[in-house]
């Protein structure tokens, strides 16, 4: 009976022990899928003080040093997650849910937000926003006052720039550029 007391008990203890992802642990909302997928990082802090987002230790945010603490120079939101080798640089801004994973570069004033997801060797600066549940991947590129939303996804070597506005379930892909002040709707695509 002893035995069986205390096998229960190490098993219900195993089974609810949850690691330390991070010194601080307020930017991990569910410990049992942890930001970049368990990998080593940690929960920041942005320049206003605000808390900040996971970034993980491969993954690079423009920070500065002040008392001794790390601040993120650009603002990466409560639940955002920046990991594997991706980079936020400069003013952007990376809030709510967005990651931004894999090589992926963010830069300039850009926003990534909502469920947005950029990943692999994609690019977003300038002006450009990012949000709602959209993916750009691959070695895309948005940038200037572009925005992309809903639930579309830019790929390949496509580039958006200038004006130009993505929305719904709109595939823009291969090496397609569209600029300027071109609207692509629901259910386009774009090669």
């Amino acid at each position: 009976m002893i035995l069986r007391s205390f096998i229960f008990i190490s098993l219900f203890s195993f089974l609810f022990i949850i690691p330390a992802y991070a010194a601080d642990d307020w930017c991990i909302q569910n410990p049992m899928y942890p930001p970049c997928g368990g990998f080593p990082g940690a929960c920041t802090i942005n320049s206003d003080g605000s808390l900040g987002g996971f970034v993980a230790e491969t993954a690079y945010v423009e920070s500065v040093m002040l008392s001794g603490l790390r601040y993120n120079t650009p603002y990466i939101g409560l639940n955002a997650s920046i990991c594997e080798n991706a980079m936020i640089t400069e003013n952007a801004k990376v809030l709510r849910n967005a990651q931004v994973t894999g090589n992926a570069w963010v830069a300039g004033n850009a926003w990534i937000y909502g469920y947005a997801w950029v990943y692999g060797y994609a690019q977003v600066f300038g002006n450009a926003w990012v949000y709602g549940y959209t993916q750009v991947y691959g070695y895309a590129q948005v940038t200037g006052d572009a925005q992309i939303s809903g639930y579309a996804q830019v790929f390949g070597n496509a580039r958006i720039y200038g004006d130009a506005l993505i929305f719904g379930n709109t595939k823009v892909a291969g090496t397609a550029r569209i600029f300027g002040n071109d609207i692509i709707g629901t259910g386009d695509y774009g090669f």
